[in-house]
């Protein structure tokens, strides 16, 4: 798959808001059996099989558009988590930070919602394969998503400065990310259908 490079932009974000320290990832040991990772790779192949030029970018752009979407709403559990850790270990942080979380919330959660519904009418006016089967398909991506989560341990922040570094992250990148929504998935323009 073409590596998206609001995908990148969107990993750079979530690191940027979380301190390293938020986050350990535990070895997974190598199998060859069947993982949400690779049904949703022979899914994508199996998709993608006898697909026109046209068609082929319909599904890039519903493919990606799924994508920035849940990794916009990854980045908000993975704030959830770190701002009640920051709220048990420092209590006297805990209002401060969870008003930054609130205000981050309501400026992103508006744009992820009209993400949402523009993704919702793509795969309706799409013309590779029956919104059912495209459903089938995200649905798989959303499978192989919590799969890789669980492969991720969070470690809590609990260091008065993290906590306060990643108050003043929230408050820095909120604006970035629903700018980085709205250019990549195109929401200030209409959906252009061509047959």
């Amino acid at each position: 798959m073409v590596v998206n490079k609001f995908r990148i932009l969107s990993v750079a974000i979530l690191c940027a808001l979380l301190p390293f320290s938020a986050m350990a990832e535990e070895a997974a040991p190598a199998t060859n059996a069947s993982t949400p990772l690779t049904i949703l790779d022979t899914a994508s192949k199996d998709i993608l099989k006898g697909l026109n030029e046209n068609q082929v970018k319909q599904f890039s752009a519903i493919n990606n558009s799924f994508g920035v979407i849940r990794t916009v709403e990854d980045v908000q559990q993975s704030i959830a988590r770190a701002v009640e850790s920051c709220g048990v270990a420092n209590p006297d942080l805990k209002a401060g930070i969870s008003g930054s979380f609130e205000a981050w919330k309501d400026t992103v959660r508006p744009v992820v919602k009209k993400a949402r519904t523009k993704l919702d009418r793509m795969v309706l006016l799409q013309s590779f394969a029956p919104p059912s089967a495209v459903r089938d398909y995200l649905k798989k991506f959303d499978e192989a998503v919590i799969y890789r989560n669980q492969k991720i341990n969070p470690a809590s922040i609990q260091k008065a400065e993290d906590c306060l570094k990643l108050q003043s992250n929230m408050t820095k990148t909120q604006n970035d990310i629903v700018n980085m929504m709205i250019e990549s998935l195109n929401l200030n323009s209409e959906l252009k259908v061509k047959e």
